[in-house]
């Protein structure tokens, strides 16, 4: 390995890297480079770590001592790879288009079953994500017809986990919640932050060891009308590849379907495939058979087609691109909204609003089929504009909020109210990263003819209330200025009657503050101090107006060992900045004020998120309900 021999990777573990990834070839077919140098030595420093072993040599000793059953530990910690539910939706999208064909084919044999096959299923996230998929769309092409899912995988532990399918809440929260249906149950006590799948998926899949070099261990003589088999290739040679797809490719029914990782296309390989859309293809003697009628030109080889997304339109290769309006206050937000939601994805973002009112005078003039609503937005929020608006004819809404789903007061609403679907909102760090469930919520709501709706079990389950337990023994900062007043008012406006007390720190306003603070009494829902002393008794549900170069030091002094929660208005001066940053331990939040300014924010290095004013209440509270 060059890489290794450059430097890059600690030299005490060359040997142990080389090694490991000899077995693994050997055993996997799986051809480990330079680029995964890195990624083995981490994985295998892990092992070391539940295995005792302080040093690489110790490792090498071990594997020679232990070879049978190191060696299939091995197979399944570098092999293992991250993935997801629905995880490259627009093989879905060609899978909803191809099944009445399936169910046609299924029927004409006798079989009444369509049978899938998932080839290196890892711990089962595809495999339960074409089960969802059959048991929502096929009901409506047939509900006499029933399906049958075999997955496999070379990684014995990554089998059991598939097997037993539990997983981690926030890992089902990503799943379409039409598709998700009732099919999933809440853990309660030490795993209520898990799910497991009901018997009316599990019942209809099978899980296995199997070997892509070994084909035939697994499946004997069966016969599949579907072969998913992706993400995996990219780490075997060309000639493997070749022949795991011609062994693949042969317990295809004539008219089944093979996928492959949309980032590992077959085109070059002499395969007798025909490509229907990126990474997905059919037999080339299906192509032969329906060349007249279906204006098709078969190939002795796989054909080269751009991977572009699959479109929902009535030809298997169609480019419909959906018209969708964003509507948030967060100037942030929208912009890598946009950056989501690209022609390239097949989206158009043709309007984009700050609010409910917003929103709806832009719906007068633009043509929109989906759109995307926050919950907390200034002059009209998004229950507010559900209340108000929304109807059978308006189109399709997905929630992408601050709030979590499990509010049954906000998110509960809204769903009740006509979206179809929810996203928390994550962090601006990593919204990119959460772009696929995006778009793959927005799409299966778009294509969804039959489309309702509904709450999903899960859901009803993971209801809660957020409530500040014990507010007198937890603490709320605000760092403002007087032109944030009107935003100040509007966080105290709807909050319950059990909040900690809360104090506004105002810089640089000393000497008019205490005429200030008596002139706004009034307007404000909890009673209204101003600050006298450092040692002033702190009550809760009511609200302290301070100068913040007397009295911030001494409050964080003061208050360092309880629960707080920090918000920022605005821009903060340097020297207000080192001060919050010594009050440790605490949420801080900051108002979003678009991207050029956030990024030079004197904070921004040790806030907790970014989010818009609108949404500080709810997030405040959140966190302290919590503490």
């Amino acid at each position: 390995m060059s890489e290794l021999a450059a430097g890059t990777i600690n030299k005490d573990y060359v040997q142990l890297i080389e090694k490991v990834s000899t077995i693994v070839h050997k055993i996997s077919g799986n051809r480990l480079g330079d680029k995964q140098a890195y990624m083995v030595e981490t994985r295998l420093k892990k092992r070391m770590l539940e295995l005792g072993l302080k040093s690489a040599t110790e490792y090498l000793r071990y594997i020679e001592q232990n070879y049978d059953k190191e060696s299939n530990v091995l197979v399944g910690l570098i092999t293992t790879h991250h993935t997801f539910f629905f995880r490259e939706f627009p093989h879905f999208e060609i899978l909803k288009k191809m099944l009445p064909e399936l169910a046609i084919h299924a029927k004409q044999r006798g079989d009444k079953c369509i049978r899938i096959w998932s080839a290196a299923c890892s711990r089962g996230h595809e495999v339960y994500s074409l089960a969802m998929f059959f048991e929502y769309y096929l009901k409506e092409i047939d509900p006499s017809l029933t399906y049958k899912i075999l997955g496999t995988d070379i990684d014995d532990e990554s089998v059991k986990i598939a097997s037993n399918g539990v997983y981690q809440l926030n890992e089902i929260k990503e799943i379409p919640m039409n598709l998700m249906g009732n099919h999933w149950a809440k853990g309660t006590g030490e795993i209520s932050m898990y799910a497991k799948v009901k018997s009316s998926l599990k019942s209809k899949c099978e899980f296995k060891s199997g070997n892509l070099l070994k084909i035939a261990e697994p499946t004997k003589n069966e016969k599949f009308d579907v072969i998913f088999c992706r993400n995996v290739f990219i780490y075997f040679e060309a000639h493997q590849i070749e022949q795991i797809s011609k062994d693949l490719i042969a317990r295809l029914y004539p008219h089944g379907i093979y996928f492959s990782g949309i980032s590992e296309p077959l085109s070059g390989l002499k395969l007798e495939l025909h490509s229907i859309g990126p990474s997905a293809y059919i037999h080339k003697s299906q192509v032969v058979k329906t060349a007249k009628t279906a204006h098709a030109t078969p190939s002795n080889i796989v054909s080269s087609q751009p991977t572009q997304p699959f479109m929902a339109t009535n030809s298997p290769l169609g480019n419909e691109i959906y018209r969708v309006m964003c509507v948030d206050d967060s100037p942030s937000i929208l912009t890598l909204l946009k950056k989501v939601l690209t022609k390239d994805h097949g989206f158009e973002i043709v309007a984009t609003a700050i609010n409910g009112k917003d929103a709806m005078e832009k719906l007068k003039t633009h043509k929109v089929d989906l759109m995307t609503l926050d919950i907390h937005m200034p002059e009209m929020d998004g229950i507010s504009y559900l209340e108000k608006n929304y109807s059978k004819n308006h189109p399709p809404v997905i929630i992408i909020s601050s709030a979590s789903r499990a509010d049954s007061d906000i998110a509960m609403k809204a769903l009740k109210l006509g979206a179809f679907d929810y996203i928390e909102k994550p962090a601006l760090s990593n919204l990119e990263e959460r772009g696929e469930e995006i778009r793959t919520k927005l799409r299966t709501v778009a294509q969804d003819t039959n489309r309702k709706s509904s709450i999903s079990s899960i859901d009803k389950e993971t209801q809660k209330q957020f409530v500040i337990s014990k507010p007198e023994n937890k603490v709320r900062v605000m760092l403002a200025s007087i032109p944030d007043l009107p935003l100040i008012k509007a966080f105290f406006k709807n909050l319950d009657s059990s909040q900690p007390s809360t104090i506004v720190f105002f810089e640089g306003h000393g000497e008019i503050l205490e005429a200030f603070t008596k002139e706004n009494v009034v307007e404000f829902k909890q009673q209204l101090l101003y600050m006298v002393s450092d040692d002033m008794k702190m009550e809760p549900n009511k609200i302290y107006f301070a100068d913040f170069k007397t009295y911030f030091a001494k409050m964080n002094k003061r208050f360092q060992n309880q629960p707080c929660s920090i918000l920022a208005y605005g821009s903060i001066s340097s020297h207000a900045a080192k001060e919050v940053g010594n009050w440790r331990g605490t949420q801080l939040l900051l108002e979003d004020l678009g991207d050029a300014a956030n990024r030079s924010h004197t904070l921004m290095s040790q806030s907790t998120d970014v989010v818009p004013a609108t949404s500080f209440a709810y997030m405040s509270c959140r966190y302290l309900s919590m503490k």
